[in-house]
């Protein structure tokens, strides 16, 4: 009887224990795997924005099926904006097999900046997309919140919601470890 009794315990009171401090206590799981700042309810971007090319054709990138990271780049662009390219770049090219699946696009407000920056990037990094979006465009007033500062990398999926968001203190690993999450448990894009 008593061998049987210590196996009783044994198989039910790591259960009891799991149970009294899930439900007894105010010790829970954050239940959160994410590093960047998901947004509850998903927010469609507005369907009026109006992306233009350097060469001042309107672009339709958020009409395919690709998930997208998204950087405002200020004008001029500095030091600081451009190590935050480098760093979008760096999560890109992390993402190996899975990149293809993803695009990455720098908003500028004027075309001086846009073509500025394309001589530079023709070379350096050919697979960021370069996009003018004017000051009055909703897009910017949408992803513009003053929480938001500069060298803030923001995630638009393919349906063209944006989902997380990301500032300028987020290790790399930590963005690169999300993407990875979200293109495998992704149907879409």
């Amino acid at each position: 009887r008593g061998p049987f009794l210590l196996l009783v315990a044994l198989f039910f009171g790591p259960m009891v224990v799991a149970m009294w401090l899930y439900f007894g206590t105010d010790i829970r799981p954050s239940g959160q795997t994410h590093h960047g700042h998901l947004l509850e309810p998903v927010r469609p971007l507005p369907a009026d924005t109006q992306w233009r090319l350097p060469q001042g054709e309107i672009a339709n990138d958020l009409e395919g099926d690709l998930w997208t990271l998204l950087q405002f780049v200020p004008s001029p662009c500095e030091d600081a904006c451009q190590n935050d390219l480098y760093r979008s770049r760096q999560v890109w090219l992390a993402l190996d097999r899975r990149r293809t699946r993803v695009q990455r696009i720098a908003v500028v407000a004027d075309a001086e900046e846009a073509r500025a920056l394309a001589a530079i990037a023709a070379d350096a990094d050919p697979n960021l997309k370069l996009r003018i979006v004017d000051e009055a465009d909703p897009l910017r007033a949408f992803l513009r919140d003053p929480a938001h500062g500069p060298g803030t990398f923001y995630v638009i999926d393919p349906i063209g919601n944006w989902v997380l968001w990301y500032d300028r203190e987020t290790d790399l690993r930590d963005i690169h470890t999300d993407f990875k999450k979200l293109l495998r448990l992704s149907k879409i894009g």
